[in-house]
């Protein structure tokens, strides 16, 4: 007999939570569409929705419109007091956290700096931090925590496999921890893949059913949106691409190339990941301010970061400008690549370097103009969700996956 209770709450929970989703996807429902988008009789829908009004989960608003019999048309829609979800967003050298009400409004964000040597203890202190931050100073529940982990994820377990750029950074119960630390229900996901989620419910992927969007920090990956849904794979891998071998454009190679494709010279034999990530073009950056010595950056002080190249590209820097189309040339035969694989809708580029701008961009879509020849065209954006899009999508991944206690 409990065991069949339990049941019975658990679906009545899971129902629920489709319900608000529904509400939220449309921005809004009477009670009669959402009856019919849930295949619900009318007065078994409206059960449901007297209870979730009841529980100050949603409110019915008067539309426009006219109903029936005179009646003033409403629509039920999120509540915005009804809690909170804190998405947490992290991979050197950011730490990026930020805190969404029930109708998914953005209320505070926060900025914290991760550096090289930081430990796993040390990041989960900082990440235990933040969240305390988005927690202070608003009377409203927090409901649950989502995070963005860079690396190898279990989504099942909660568990943060493994990152290679953090010091002993493997299985780490961070979702065990955070339950225990803050006593609300947490939902990890890959942080590119949750890049991903944020340009599927608010960015360029919102109303797209395949997409992939292309995040570029220290490590690359890509988060992959098949049918709506996001792709995990059969180890919780999917979209790792990092490692992929590419060529290396002349400009970010550290030893003079060897041969030439489609017009632009390139060696073969490198990851993606030393060639064009955040990291790699920091480095060529340094090595080249010898060859380059009327370069803005050679007056860096202190170690040289990839805001100052682009900082300097965006001044009009030559040195600058040719590692951002570099950069575009590289992850402009990913693009290409990504297209071949999965046709997608969109291509979505986030990170610095989408942030960036047009030079960056531009570049990308020739180069997989030029790869991919007549009639392969792919639509390849940048994102406009910004530096905290990954935060975003992580407290929205909270908010989606909660389910009412019942």
């Amino acid at each position: 007999m409990p065991r069949r209770i339990k049941s019975k709450h658990q679906l009545v929970a899971t129902l629920d939570a489709e319900l608000l989703r529904r509400v939220r996807a449309h921005g809004g429902l009477s009670r009669m569409q959402l009856a019919r988008e849930l295949k619900l009789a009318p007065s078994t829908a409206g059960i449901y929705v007297d209870r979730l009004v009841r529980e100050g989960f949603l409110l019915e608003t008067e539309t426009t419109g006219r109903a029936t019999a005179g009646r003033p048309a409403t629509s039920l829609v999120p509540n915005p007091d009804g809690g909170r979800f804190i998405g947490v967003d992290f991979g050197v050298p950011n730490l990026m956290a930020t805190v969404v009400d029930f109708s998914q409004r953005p209320l505070r964000q926060s900025h914290t700096t991760l550096r090289p040597a930081d430990s796993a203890a040390r990041i989960l202190a900082k990440i235990e931090l933040a969240i305390e931050e988005m927690t202070a100073r608003d009377p409203r529940p927090v409901l649950g925590i989502g995070v963005g982990v860079p690396g190898t994820i279990d989504p099942v377990t909660n568990v943060a496999v493994h990152y290679e750029f953090t010091r002993g950074w493997n299985n780490v119960p961070l979702g065990a921890r955070l339950t225990e630390r803050f006593g609300v229900p947490v939902f990890l996901e890959n942080n590119i893949r949750s890049m991903a989620l944020a340009e599927l419910w608010f960015g360029a992927g919102r109303g797209l059913r395949n997409f992939v969007c292309i995040g570029i920090r220290s490590g690359i990956a890509a988060g992959v949106v098949v049918n709506g849904q996001l792709l995990h794979g059969a180890q919780h891998r999917a979209g790792e691409i990092g490692h992929w071998v590419c060529p290396v454009p002349e400009e970010l190679a550290a030893h003079p190339p060897a041969r030439r494709q489609r017009g632009w010279r390139w060696q073969t034999a490198a990851k993606l990941e030393q060639v064009a990530s955040l990291s790699a073009i920091v480095a060529t950056a340094q090595r080249g301010l010898k060859r380059n010595p009327k370069t803005s950056l050679a007056g860096v002080k202190g170690p040289l970061a990839i805001d100052d190249v682009l900082a300097a590209a965006r001044d009009g820097d030559a040195f600058a400008a040719s590692l951002v189309r570099a950069a575009g040339r590289a992850h402009g035969w990913v693009a290409h690549q990504i297209n071949e694989l999965f046709n997608p809708e969109k291509i979505i580029f986030a990170g610095p370097l989408a942030d960036f701008g047009d030079l960056f961009i531009t570049t990308v879509r020739e180069t997989a103009r030029e790869l991919g020849g007549a009639g392969c065209d792919a639509v390849i954006v940048n994102s406009i969700l910004g530096q905290y899009n990954g935060a975003v999508g992580a407290a929205a991944l909270a908010l989606h996956q909660w389910k009412p206690r019942r």
